[in-house]
């Protein structure tokens, strides 16, 4: 299955989208292929593309005092951005960068989103529905910190990402979950005992 097809199948969930609104749509797709080491989106700057991951994972992250922390990941067959800086036009606190050796995205421009509001007749409701969606994965997230021990999170990502979970590195497992690397060794290791 091709990206513009997952992205099809992803609206399909949402609303049912016409032939001409589809081809309005994708024919304002563009497609890039990022390296490791390239950002997707640099913080301090208005993110000005809404991105699906074809294939691939990448991770957000937040500059603070030297230290960078890995707040979020978004996996292949998903729609990502500083979300908030797209909708607000303001500066982003958020980098975004591959994990995986490549990250192949379909992206569309705030202004061709823009125009496929203004012209389709299923625009505004994907728009809104996409919000909703960010808003309900960031609370979903918060929720998942304050109330859910780090192992059972660890747990819940091997289930729901099998096929990437060892394709992150250790250290920003660690600092997506709040933990640090020794910990995250250590639940690892619990866990390949008690399965053992």
């Amino acid at each position: 299955m091709s990206g513009k097809d997952l992205i099809k199948e992803q609206f399909d969930k949402l609303v049912s989208i016409t032939p001409a609104d589809w081809l309005y749509f994708s024919e304002r797709l563009q497609f890039k292929q990022f390296g490791k080491k390239d950002r997707i989106t640099q913080a301090d700057r208005v993110e000005d593309n809404l991105y699906f991951l074809a294939h691939g994972v990448v991770r957000f992250i937040v500059h603070n005092e030297e230290k960078e922390t890995t707040t979020d990941f978004s996996f292949s067959g998903h729609f990502f951005c500083s979300y908030s800086s797209f909708i607000t036009r303001q500066p982003g606190i958020f980098e975004i960068r591959p994990v995986t050796k490549t990250a192949s995205c379909y992206y569309i421009s705030w202004n061709d989103l823009q125009q496929v509001y203004a012209n389709t007749n299923c625009g505004e409701k994907i728009g809104r529905m996409a919000a909703e969606q960010q808003f309900i994965r960031k609370s979903d997230r918060e929720v998942s910190l304050l109330t859910i021990h780090p192992k059972d999170r660890y747990l819940q990502l091997m289930e729901e990402q099998p096929q990437w979970i060892h394709q992150i590195p250790l250290k920003h497992l660690a600092s997506y979950l709040g933990i640090t690397p020794e910990t995250l060794s250590r639940i690892r290791s619990s866990i390949m005992k008690s399965n053992g």
